[in-house]
């Protein structure tokens, strides 16, 4: 008969940190075994430990190694969940929630887990609320009043510079005098319109990537029957090893779902917000400005949950069993099939660009490009420098003078000059009168 497996104390069957230290001893090791039915301090076969057993029991597996580096010929990979405040959800939903609902934890333990679900829950509602409500006001607030500006200073273009047929017309552009503002709207300038665009859309795919694999991800997490069955060590980190079908349906529902309809929805802000930008120099800090929307899951995570819960998401890992790592034919395959999915993420990002910047935007007509060569011109005229520094490094200082002449009259005569016009206009008016008749004037 085995040993009865000593009852560690709370702190020890909470913290992973603990956790590791009491596993050192057999301590964590024995509990583990007796959650699984399986003898305590013993290896269910010879040569078998007790981390291997409890893989093998929830992987179903014979030869898997809870290390996921190597075991026979199978290669199990792990995967990180995200530090921010849906990465904390995942560690409630898969550790706090099952031993609060379970009710076997001690009142201490089931007094951390209620605290740690309880936080994290909070964290994910308050993400969702104030990324929903920032897009919002963003929208009615910020963008829609841009858009406003940008179409008034356009619909003055078209009834200032067009006749009567709708033909443009060069001298009524030449007389026009908003030309300045409605040259600061950078869609006129197609290229570098695209080339925003597709730096937004470049930092919002890597949301969308993310959403996405993390989706894929947690699908692919193989099912179990009980709660129990969710976690376990691997080597020195606590692992998800299966999810049951409840579990891994909330997860799907409460994070993957909204981070990816979050992340399509800020895709489609920011362009708006970047075609109906009005200076050159608001493009930056507009794009800025959306990046930190799409930060605040980072900054509630580290502002609000205490460290130790931190520290828990960091050395949590999703445990995916993978291929035979002896088949190179698979493994080929697969690098095959992860350039594919670039690729196709590149060609959907293009598309969605031109797409959106031909058909889809409503800030603006297309045809606002009729005026790019009159607003290069203008821009050449009025924002280029008109000096260049090659000039006066080359050819010395006659070239800078030739650009920052001096004043022809000197500095001092200037300044005499200058005082005598002074006192002479400050003088009363009698006086100046008899000074004026004492140099004979009429």
């Amino acid at each position: 008969g085995s040993r009865a497996a000593p009852t560690p104390s709370p702190a020890c069957r909470r913290r992973d940190a603990t956790a590791l230290r009491c596993r050192s001893s057999g301590l964590a090791a024995a509990m583990l075994a007796k959650r699984l039915n399986l003898p305590g301090g013993r290896s269910r076969a010879k040569g078998t430990s007790i981390p291997h057993a409890v893989l093998n029991v929830v992987l179903g597996r014979r030869g898997a190694s809870i290390d996921g580096e190597e075991s026979g010929d199978l290669l199990i990979k792990k995967f990180d969940i995200p530090e921010d405040a849906y990465g904390a959800a995942i560690l409630a939903f898969v550790r706090d929630l099952p031993e609060v609902m379970s009710g076997n934890a001690d009142e201490d333990e089931w007094e951390l887990a209620f605290m740690g679900c309880l936080f994290s829950v909070i964290l994910l509602v308050a993400n969702l609320v104030l990324q929903c409500s920032l897009m919002c006001f963003v929208y009615y607030y910020v963008v829609a009043g841009d858009i406003r500006g940008v179409q008034e200073r356009f619909r003055d273009f078209r009834a200032s510079a067009f006749d009567e047929a709708g033909a443009f017309r060069v001298d009524l552009w030449s007389a026009y005098d908003g030309k300045d503002k409605l040259c600061s709207i950078a869609m006129w300038n197609r290229p570098f319109y695209y080339s925003v665009l597709f730096c937004w859309t470049l930092v919002m795919l890597i949301e969308v990537r993310k959403s996405e694999e993390l989706i894929r991800r947690i699908w692919k997490v193989q099912g179990c029957e009980a709660a129990n069955q969710m976690l376990e060590w691997r080597g020195e980190v606590r692992c998800v090893v299966a999810f049951t079908w409840v579990t891994k349906g909330m997860i799907i529902l409460f994070v993957g779902l909204p981070k990816m309809c979050i992340s399509i929805v800020l895709l489609w802000l920011g362009c708006e917000w970047l075609s109906a930008t009005i200076e050159f120099e608001s493009l930056v800090m507009n794009t800025v400005a959306m990046a930190f929307i799409v930060s605040i899951d980072e900054i509630l995570f580290e502002a609000i949950l205490p460290q130790h819960q931190r520290d828990d998401v960091a050395n949590i890992d999703l445990v995916l069993p993978t291929h035979k790592k002896s088949d190179a034919k698979y493994w080929e395959r697969k690098q095959r099939k992860s350039f594919r999915q670039s690729a196709a993420y590149m060609l959907a990002a293009g598309l969605f660009i031109v797409a959106y910047a031909e058909y889809f935007q409503d800030v603006l007509p297309t045809n606002i490009h009729i005026v790019r060569d009159h607003c290069q011109t203008l821009l050449d005229q009025t924002q280029q420098p008109f000096c260049n520094g090659w000039t006066w490094y080359l050819r010395g200082n006659p070239a800078a003078r030739e650009c920052f002449g001096f004043r022809k009259t000197p500095v001092r005569a200037f300044n005499v000059s200058a005082r005598k016009l002074s006192a002479k206009s400050l003088a009363p008016p009698h006086v100046q009168m008899s000074t004026h008749l004492r140099r004979g004037a009429p």
